[in-house]
């Protein structure tokens, strides 16, 4: 790894919740910190992969199923662990190598691979959650600083965010950049996200310009609902015609 990339992802680190006004004491139910998900597969010159934020490890406590408790270990892991019930895998990792890495005959470790905003978001279930199990439990309340899902464009928005992926991607250099989902395409490309989802349909990179370079971008399904469909579903369809474009770019 060169010092410009590692200096990034220590600066990454230490200054990414007070650009963007998250409070230091951000935290899941039992008190681990929310940590910053800096990048760690950071190959430059080939492959950058964007999603929206982080998932977690969701844990069984009681009767309550699927509840956040910490973060794995960086973006789109492909970690297994134990959620007090039963071994389970992070969905995202297994997802991203399914439909993007496979099909496109790359490996994780020759991808950058990181996420638009770099903090877990809690849905208003997850809070529902914390607010039972903080009384039942007798644990202190952490509700008043959780970050919702529903401030994702807000703090994706930033012009504080924006330089973060900004500075990826000219640290990166890459031949293509993915974006995963509507939201994300629609923060990159600068539009609506009713024009970001026809920018999916339309299966031809975009111009993203940056600083005098010009990158050729994709925008891409979301994983989640590529999982919902069968093999005939409208957006593996478009997937399928994107993987081969950019098949086609890589091997030029």
């Amino acid at each position: 790894m060169n010092k410009s990339v590692s200096d990034y992802q220590q600066h990454c680190w230490k200054t990414y919740k007070e650009k963007l006004g998250i409070s230091p004491s951000y935290r899941y139910l039992y008190g681990h910190p929310v940590k910053v998900h800096v990048p760690v597969d950071v190959a430059c010159g080939g492959v950058m992969i964007i999603g929206a934020y982080p998932t977690a490890h969701f844990n069984a406590i009681g009767s309550e199923r699927d509840v956040p408790v910490e973060d794995h270990l960086y973006p789109f892991s492909n970690e297994l662990y134990f959620d007090g019930s039963r071994i389970r895998e992070v969905d995202s990792g297994r997802e991203l190598e399914e439909l993007f890495l496979k099909p496109l005959g790359i490996s994780r470790d020759k991808t950058w691979i990181t996420d638009l905003v770099k903090i877990f978001l809690f849905k208003d279930g997850h809070k529902q959650k914390y607010n039972r199990l903080t009384k039942t439990l007798n644990l202190e309340d952490c509700t008043a600083d959780l970050v919702h899902r529903e401030d994702f464009m807000k703090f994706a928005k930033q012009e504080e965010n924006r330089k973060f992926i900004q500075q990826e991607i000219e640290l990166c250099k890459p031949s293509v950049i993915l974006g995963l989902g509507a939201e994300v395409n629609a923060v990159m490309l600068d539009m609506s996200v009713a024009s970001a989802t026809k920018a999916i349909e339309a299966c031809q990179p975009f111009e993203y310009k940056l600083n005098g370079h010009t990158y050729s971008y994709f925008a891409c399904p979301h994983p989640g609902i590529l999982m919902r469909e069968d093999e005939n579903g409208k957006w593996k369809g478009y997937l399928k015609k994107i993987i081969e474009e950019v098949k086609r770019i890589l091997e030029a």
